[in-house]
């Protein structure tokens, strides 16, 4: 049983000096060279808005209300 009426036994290479990835291959490197750069400018221009030191913590007062830190495990 053949597929598409090949033979087996012939084997056929293309030459290598005739072979190239024509205009769609050249098209789909330069958009992806594109993409990359565009991606690098906007991961570079989002770190320059990261503070590389954090914000000391603000104190609150020992009477305010809504405070999540607090000591002991609860009424016994």
């Amino acid at each position: 049983m053949y597929l598409f009426g090949a033979d087996p036994k012939v084997i056929t290479v293309p030459d290598p000096d005739t072979v190239s990835p024509g205009f769609l291959g050249f098209a789909v490197m330069f958009l992806l060279a594109i993409a990359t750069v565009l991606l690098i400018r906007s991961m570079v221009a989002h770190l320059r808005k990261v503070r590389y030191l954090p914000e000391p913590e603000e104190e609150t007062s020992p009477g305010s209300s809504g405070s999540a830190r607090t000591s002991g495990s609860g009424p016994t």
